[in-house]
C-alpha cells in the first residue's frame, strides 16, 4: 500500500515538475530571443536615423553643387563662397564646405582652409573618386584631421556638358552623429556604433563593457543609400545568463523526473526533430517568397535608373568626338553593364529573370570567353578544353549562360588554391521518358577541377541560397544558386558530382535549339529602319525621355504618354500612330492591360513591351516582342526593326 501511494505521488509529481521545467526553459529561451530582437531593432532604428541625416546632408550639398555660381564659363568663386558661408552658418553639423576640380585639387575652402592649407589634394580620396566616376553624391569614410578629430565628407559632383567638372564637399565632424545613436537609454554594457564603408568606427554611444568580459554579440543594420552600417554590441552575459539558468533549471527537473524522461525521451526527440524540420521548411519558404518579391521590386527600380543612363551614354558616345570624353563614357558604360549583370544575377537566382532564349553555339561562346576565362584563373591552373564535333545549339539566354559558366570556373579556381588542371568540356546527350528531364536532345557544358571537393552532405546543400563554404569576404552563396535557377528556368538542370579530396564536376545541361545559332556579324549600321510615328508609354520621365531621344535619333516621330489612360486618349485622337512602345509596370493600369486592350480593339497595331521585370502572376503572350531594361541604342533599333511594319 505504501509503495502504491508512493508511486501515485511520484506519478502525480512528475508531470508537474516536467511541466514547470519546460515552462521555465521556454520562458528563458524567449528572454534570449527578446534580447536578440531588441538588439536588431535598435540597430535598424539607429540606421534609419543615420540614413535620414546623411540624406539631408547630401541634399544640402547637392543644392550647393547646383548653384548658379557654376553656370558661367568661369566659376563665380565669390558667389560660391557667399552661398557656402551662409549654409555653413545655418548648418550646425558642418565644419567646412570645399570645392575641388576633377583631379582632386582643392580650389576653395569655406570658411577656413582644411588642415590649415588653402590648396592641396582632398582628404579621403576614395569617395571623391567614386563621385567623379559615377556622377552621383557620395558619403566618404571617416578620416582623422590634424587636431585629432574624426570627420567625414559628403560630396556632390558639379556636372557640366555631361562631365564632372568640380566636386563640392561638406566636412562633417563625426561626433555630430553621436546623438543619433543615443535615441534611447541603452542597457548596461550595450554600445551602438556607426561604421563607415572601410570598417572604421565613425562614432559610438553607450556604456563600455567591463574589462576581461567575454566577446560581445554584434547586430548589424545597413544605412540606406550609403555603404555605412550600424553595429549594436550586446554583452555576452546578456545571452549566456538565460542559457545558464535554463540549463540549471532543466538539470534539476531532469533529476526529479528521470524515470519519466527515460521512457519518453526517444518519442520526444523524434517529435522535436519533426517540429524543427517543419519550422525550418516554413522559414525557408517565407524567406524565398520575400526575396522573390524584393528581387522583382529592385529589378524594376534599378533597371529604370539604368535605362536613361545607358541610353544617354550611348547617344553621347555616338555624338562625342573628344577622345577623353569617349574614355569617360566607355568607363561609365562598363560600370552600367556590371550593374545590369548584377540585377540579372539576382533575378536568375530567384528564377524571375526574363530570359531571351536563342540558339547558342557553345564552341563559339566559350571561344569568345577565352580572354575572360584566362584572366579569371591563376598561373598555377592549367586549362583544358574539349568540344564534341557537330554540337547542336543550346536553347538559352546567351548572357546568362556566359555568367553561369564563369561562376562555375571561378568556383573551380577557388577550389584549387595550389593550382591544378581545370577541364571544360562540351558534348551532346539524349534523355528518355524515365529521366528527370523532359525527353529530347540536350547539350551540356561541364567544368571539372582537381580541387578539394565536397562530401555528400555539402554537395547536397551546394545549390541552396546563401550556402557557401568560402569565408564571408570571398563568397555570398548565390553563385551556384544562380546557375541552378538559370538552368531550371531554361528547361535544363545543374548536375554536381564531387568527391572529397579529389575534385568536383559541375555540369549545365540545356535543351537543344531547333534552329541554328544566330549570326551576330551584322550590326545596327546595316539596319534600314523605316520612319514611323510611335506612341511611347512610360511613367518614369527620365526613362521615357531617354528612350524617346534614342528613337528620334534613328528617325522616328515620337509621341510621349506617362500613363495607360493618357495613351488611350492619344490613340483615340491621333489616328496616325503606327506602333506602340510601352513599359510594363506603371501606377494604375499596367502595360499588360494596354496590350490586351490593343489586341481586342486594334489587333493590327504593332506593340513592343519594354520592362526589366514581369510579374509571375501576369503572363505576356510570347507573340508580343519584348525589350529588357536597361538597353542600348543598338538593342532598341533591333527591337524596333522586329516591330515596325
Amino acid at each position: 500500500m505504501r509503495r502504491s501511494i508512493s508511486l501515485l505521488i511520484i506519478a502525480g509529481l512528475l508531470p508537474v515538475v516536467a511541466l514547470g521545467g519546460t515552462f521555465g526553459a521556454i520562458t528563458l529561451r524567449n528572454e534570449r530571443r527578446a534580447v536578440e530582437r531588441q538588439a536588431q531593432v535598435d540597430a535598424r532604428f539607429a540606421a534609419a536615423l543615420l540614413a535620414v541625416k546623411l540624406q539631408s546632408n547630401i541634399k544640402a550639398v547637392e543644392m550647393i553643387a547646383q548653384s548658379p555660381a557654376f553656370d558661367g564659363p568661369r566659376v563665380d568663386w565669390q558667389r560660391f563662397s557667399l552661398l557656402a558661408s551662409r549654409i555653413v552658418a545655418s548648418e550646425e553639423d558642418w565644419r567646412v564646405v570645399s570645392a575641388a576640380d576633377a583631379d582632386g585639387e582643392r580650389l576653395i575652402d569655406v570658411p577656413d582652409p582644411i588642415a590649415g592649407t588653402r590648396q592641396g589634394q582632398v582628404v579621403e580620396k576614395e569617395s571623391f573618386v567614386r563621385a567623379v566616376a559615377s556622377g552621383r553624391p557620395q558619403v566618404g569614410d571617416v578620416a582623422r584631421g590634424p587636431q585629432g578629430r574624426l570627420a567625414f565628407a559628403v560630396r556632390a559632383p558639379v556636372i557640366k556638358d555631361g562631365q564632372v567638372r568640380y566636386v563640392v564637399s561638406a566636412v562633417v565632424p563625426a561626433d555630430r552623429l553621436s546623438r543619433l545613436l543615443e535615441f534611447g537609454p541603452l542597457p548596461e554594457g550595450w554600445t551602438a556604433s556607426a561604421i563607415d564603408g572601410s570598417g572604421h568606427a565613425v562614432t559610438a554611444a553607450g556604456s563600455a563593457m567591463r574589462k576581461n568580459s567575454p566577446p560581445p554579440v554584434e547586430s548589424w543594420a545597413p544605412v540606406a543609400g550609403t555603404s555605412w552600417k550600424v553595429r549594436v554590441t550586446t554583452p555576452a552575459n546578456a545571452f549566456s545568463a538565460p542559457l545558464r539558468n535554463a540549463i540549471l533549471l532543466l538539470g534539476a527537473a531532469a533529476m526529479v523526473s528521470i524515470l519519466l524522461l527515460v521512457l519518453l525521451a526517444r518519442l520526444l526527440a523524434a517529435e522535436l526533430k519533426q517540429d524543427r524540420l517543419r519550422e525550418a521548411s516554413e522559414l525557408q519558404r517565407q524567406r524565398m517568397e520575400a526575396l522573390g518579391r524584393l528581387t522583382g521590386g529592385v529589378a524594376h527600380d534599378f533597371n529604370n535608373l539604368l535605362t536613361p543612363i545607358v541610353g544617354g551614354l550611348d547617344l553621347i558616345r555616338r555624338r562625342a568626338s573628344d577622345e577623353r570624353t569617349l574614355r569617360y563614357v566607355e568607363a561609365a558604360l562598363i560600370s552600367a553593364e556590371r550593374a545590369k549583370a548584377l540585377v540579372s544575377r539576382l533575378l536568375s537566382f530567384s528564377r524571375r529573370q526574363s530570359l531571351a532564349a536563342e540558339g547558342v553555339d557553345l564552341e563559339d561562346l566559350l571561344s569568345g570567353m577565352a580572354d575572360l576565362i584566362e584572366r579569371s584563373l591563376t598561373s598555377a591552373i592549367e586549362l583544358e578544353t574539349e568540344f564534341a564535333p557537330h554540337l547542336c545549339p543550346a536553347l538559352a539566354d546567351r548572357g546568362q549562360l556566359e555568367l553561369a559558366i564563369l561562376n562555375l570556373i571561378i568556383n573551380a579556381r577557388d577550389a584549387m588554391p595550389e593550382g591544378g588542371a581545370l577541364r571544360i568540356r562540351a558534348d551532346q546527350m539524349s534523355c528518355d521518358q524515365n529521366s528527370l528531364l523532359a525527353a529530347g536532345d540536350y547539350v551540356f557544358v561541364s567544368v571539372t577541377d582537381a580541387g578539394v571537393g565536397m562530401d555528400a552532405a555539402t554537395c547536397k546543400q551546394a545549390v541552396d541560397p546563401f550556402f557557401t563554404t568560402k569565408p564571408p569576404e570571398r563568397g555570398t552563396g548565390l553563385g551556384l544558386s544562380m546557375v541552378h535557377g538559370f538552368a531550371a528556368q531554361s528547361g535544363g538542370a545543374l548536375q554536381l558530382v564531387s568527391e572529397l579530396g579529389k575534385g568536383t564536376t559541375a555540369t549545365i545541361v540545356l535543351p537543344c535549339s531547333a534552329g541554328a545559332a544566330p549570326d551576330d556579324s551584322t550590326g545596327v549600321a546595316n539596319v534600314d529602319l523605316p520612319s514611323r510615328r510611335i506612341l511611347l508609354v512610360d511613367d518614369e520621365e527620365p526613362v521615357r525621355r531617354a528612350t524617346a531621344e534614342m528613337c528620334r535619333d534613328v528617325g522616328q516621330d515620337v509621341v510621349e504618354a506617362e500613363s495607360v489612360d493618357q495613351a488611350l486618349e492619344i490613340l483615340q485622337q491621333d489616328t496616325a500612330i503606327d506602333a506602340v512602345v510601352t513599359d510594363y509596370i506603371m501606377p494604375g493600369r499596367s502595360g499588360g492591360e494596354l496590350i490586351q486592350l490593343l489586341r481586342s480593339e486594334r489587333p493590327e497595331m504593332p506593340v513592343l513591351l519594354v520592362s526589366g521585370f514581369v510579374n509571375a502572376n501576369e503572363r505576356i503572350s510570347e507573340s508580343v516582342p519584348q525589350l529588357t531594361k536597361p538597353f542600348s541604342r543598338q538593342e532598341l533599333v533591333q527591337a524596333l526593326k522586329r516591330v515596325l511594319p
